[in-house]
């Protein structure tokens, strides 16, 4: 399976477009923006931050027979472990997306979604590191996130590295919904080919470590 690149928030404004918005009153919020989502004491795990990228689009609805504009904006904090000769060994993505709440209904795709389809959506976030294919799923295990008691699904698949060979990789993806916002954290570990047994735990310890 190579996963595809359509983008969460294109397809959070997409649905909006066709969910039924012309009751939408006209007062109600347009803009729904997510709040920051980050790793406390990632650098004591040798993960550094890498790049923060904000994914950001408007749209015209209808709403009360008016056309309307709603924007959308969804955050991501990308981080890196590097193997001793300093290529990336492993990487953790936590990313925020809003609650978008009209006319009194959730159109956020990302509520309804499964750990895979979100390794799906957000799985561009990886992409400076190579394509993941071969997804297969392997195990769920039970974490504590923001408080909140998750599963977080593990998933074999293969990626490329900078060598141009395919590596096999560890995928984990855990979320919860937190004070207004989905939270998603992906951790991958095995890049270019780094050993796994050590960054083994990694991804459930940087889980615990999500602020918001």
């Amino acid at each position: 399976m190579r996963l595809r690149r359509t983008g969460a928030v294109l397809a959070v404004c997409l649905f909006l477009s066709v969910a039924g918005c012309t009751g939408l009153a006209l007062e109600e919020e347009s803009d729904f923006v997510a709040g920051e989502a980050n790793v406390t004491g990632a650098d004591e795990l040798a993960y550094t931050h890498n790049t923060t990228e904000w994914q950001n689009v408007t749209r015209s609805v209808e709403a009360a027979g008016q056309e309307r504009e709603v924007t959308v904006s969804n955050r991501g904090e990308l981080f890196v472990a590097r193997t001793a000769d300093g290529s990336p060994g492993a990487t953790f993505a936590v990313v925020s997306s809003p609650q978008v709440r009209l006319a009194g209904q959730e159109m956020n795709p990302v509520a309804g979604w499964s750990q895979r389809d979100l390794l799906t959506e957000f799985s561009g976030q990886f992409d400076q590191y190579g394509n993941l294919t071969d997804v297969e799923e392997r195990e769920t295990r039970q974490v504590t996130m923001l408080g909140t008691e998750a599963d977080m699904r593990v998933f074999n698949a293969t990626m490329d590295g900078d060598d141009g060979e395919a590596h096999d990789v560890v995928v984990s993806v855990a979320t919860v919904e937190h004070e207004g916002d989905y939270v998603v954290a992906v951790g991958i570990r095995g890049l270019n080919g780094a050993d796994l047994s050590a960054t083994s735990g990694d991804t459930e310890a940087l889980v615990r470590e999500v602020d918001h």
